[in-house]
């Protein structure tokens, strides 16, 4: 029997470029949804039962203190303030008799502590349902007898800009605001309540509304002072040492600043309609303090676009620097390069394998040569300097 025969490979690729090549096919042929599957949660949003008593988890309570509660009572005289561990430790809580106004502030959006709060105050399933599905663009929501308020507040949280969707709903005298997470820009606004002094004393719970919405406003101003810092640092840098990690962290900024226009932009539209509405809830008295937030919030806006235009021009700015720092490079190279030309030139003619080159048998053939070079040399540097193209 002879050898057995080789079998003939039928590929027309290698094994790495076959694959290559089948990715390529398949991102090209196929639908997007086979590529970017959609979560899975997706359809079961679609089409829904509006409001949150259909919500996952709201009938299941979470462990005890894994949602802070806090209640805040106030009145003309009085204070109190308390932490509660569980929602129907909140609820079971009387308030006192002297108390003007409550907060009840939510650290954490879970779906039972929700709903248990909507069936003791009486709020719409929407604005519940809007608190808990996150994030929802800022807005004011009427309705019978209480108003909902989306807004978002940015803050770092570290070195990282976060941003997150708080939920305002008042009723009458009582507000109870929904956070995303622990951790807010509110502490000067408890320290201001704690004061007999202070106008939240005198005022309606529409001020409270107003000094929470105020303080998450003017929080982006050191924001953005932050980003200014940081770009004229990177202006700087970009023209002394331009560097890849330049143009990285200008990206981060521009990005950042993305957001931080996203997040802010809405609170414009908000504002405008707490303050001059015909049918705002908030009082006459508080909207002359609300029109101060609406035009913080129109500065923020002006300052960010700027920012942004800023960012785009330091980007340009580094592009500009690395060409202009690659072309003297390409001109210094170009330069030694003109230089060694004639110099190469005379080099190749004597280096032929000719045989009758009448001056290889010169007696001063070499210094001769070498003397020739120096002048070419010198004389190109002349004429480079005589017309600008060194030594400026």
């Amino acid at each position: 029997m002879g050898a057995p025969k080789k079998k003939k490979d039928s590929s027309l690729f290698p094994d790495s470029i076959g694959s290559a090549f089948d990715t390529l096919t398949k991102l090209i042929t196929s639908p997007l949804g086979s590529m970017l599957p959609m979560k899975e949660d997706s359809h079961e949003r679609i089409a829904r039962s509006p409001g949150i008593e259909h919500a996952r988890g709201v009938d299941e309570a979470p462990e005890p203190g894994s949602i802070p509660i806090q209640c805040i009572d106030y009145g003309a005289t009085n204070f109190e303030q308390n932490s509660f561990a569980t929602v129907a430790e909140l609820i079971s809580h009387q308030r006192p008799g002297w108390s003007q106004s409550r907060w009840i502030n939510v650290e954490g959006l879970n779906p039972f502590v929700i709903n248990e709060l909507r069936k003791a105050y009486g709020f719409h399933t929407l604005a519940a349902e809007d608190a808990l599905n996150t994030p929802q663009r800022a807005k004011m929501e009427p309705y019978d007898n209480h108003t909902a308020i989306i807004a978002h507040m940015v803050r770092f949280a570290g070195e990282s800009l976060t941003s997150e969707q708080v939920t305002f709903i008042v009723i009458e005298d009582l507000l109870i605001t929904f956070q995303e997470k622990p951790g807010d820009v509110w502490d000067p606004v408890r320290k201001r309540i704690e004061k007999t002094t202070s106008r939240f004393r005198r005022y309606s719970t529409w001020y409270l509304v107003y000094a929470l919405l105020d303080a998450i406003v003017d929080n982006v101003f050191p924001i953005l002072e932050h980003y200014g810092d940081a770009l004229n640092a990177l202006e700087e840098q970009a023209m002394n040492d331009p560097k890849p990690i330049i143009q990285q962290s200008i990206y981060v900024i521009k990005r950042e600043l993305y957001g931080l226009r996203r997040s802010t932009w809405p609170l414009r539209e908000l504002t405008s309609k707490l303050s001059f509405d015909e049918s705002s809830p908030v009082d006459k008295k508080v909207q002359t303090y609300m029109r101060d937030v609406h035009d913080h919030a129109l500065q923020i806006i002006d300052l960010i676009e700027s920012s942004r235009e800023m960012t785009n021009s330091l980007q340009d700015f580094y592009i500009s620097i690395v060409s202009n720092r690659m072309n003297e490079v390409m001109k210094a190279l170009t330069i030694m390069a003109s230089l060694f030309m004639p110099i190469t030139f005379l080099a190749g003619l004597y280096g032929m394998n000719f045989e009758f080159i009448p001056e290889l048998g010169w007696r001063y053939s070499y210094p001769t040569f070498l003397s020739i070079c120096v002048i070419c040399t010198i004389s190109l540097l002349w004429y480079f300097k005589r017309n600008g193209w060194i030594g400026k």
